[in-house]
């Protein structure tokens, strides 16, 4: 019988939630451009939400000072800054007329 490698495990999930992560901050984008304010502020929520969440658990976990997760880290902390920034400065923005 094979040894369950635990982090390989915790390492696959966490993709796919970065992965769904990234989905939902490219809506975040596409409403955003589009003039959907709602859509826009619903994505927004999750996003942030969703990478606040996840590195909360992975310091929860130990994780957070291992070298091996720094690629997950840093990811759920840019998706969460991208959002930030692109609230806080109105991008994109629908055309001025």
């Amino acid at each position: 019988m094979a040894k369950r490698n635990r982090y390989r495990e915790m390492e696959s999930l966490m993709t796919k939630v970065i992965l769904g992560d990234l989905l939902v901050f490219i809506l975040f984008l596409v409403s955003a451009g589009n003039g959907w304010t709602v859509f826009k502020v619903i994505t927004a929520i999750i996003s942030i939400f969703g990478s606040l969440l996840c590195l909360g658990w992975l310091y929860m976990t130990g994780e957070f000072p291992k070298r091996r997760s720094l690629w997950m880290i840093t990811a759920f902390a840019c998706i969460a800054l991208c959002v930030l920034f692109s609230l806080l400065l109105n991008f994109p923005c629908p055309a001025v007329i």
